[in-house]
């Protein structure tokens, strides 16, 4: 059995920014970033690693929103179940017609979704995970 120590789901966002959508339960907007999911359906991220996720990229500067996803789950529901819990986070991109044949998404929010995770991959050592669950 996989026992991972922590988890970054890389997943599509609904754009909230198209007429008929609700942007209380959609507030992503594309071409302003990655969004951080504050919860899901399936999941409420592990606030430690939350938060370390939005200063990281606030730090780096690196264009990003948070959002929420009331209805419907992400991998991240399932991944943050394992064993004894693992700390899960949701990093999303913003994309319009999600469960269409075809979505639409800008590219840059793209590129910043990848520099974001490469930079908590290079800042998540040993100590730095243990704390998120440390008491």
């Amino acid at each position: 059995m996989i026992k991972p120590d922590t988890s970054i789901a890389l997943e599509v966002d609904i754009a909230g920014d198209v007429p008929g959508i609700d942007d209380t339960k959609a507030p992503a907007k594309m071409g302003k970033g990655p969004s951080i999911l504050t919860y899901d359906g399936s999941m409420i991220p592990n606030p430690r690693f939350r938060d370390f996720v939005i200063k990281t990229a606030e730090e780096l500067e690196i264009p990003h929103q948070l959002s929420l996803v009331p209805g419907g789950g992400t991998d991240a529901g399932v991944i943050h179940l394992t064993d004894m819990g693992c700390p899960s986070i949701v990093i999303g991109i913003p994309t319009r017609h999600i469960h269409a044949h075809n979505g639409i998404l800008d590219l840059n929010d793209v590129t910043n979704a990848i520099k974001l995770i490469i930079k908590l991959v290079e800042r998540l050592d040993k100590e730095t995970v243990e704390g998120f669950t440390r008491i």
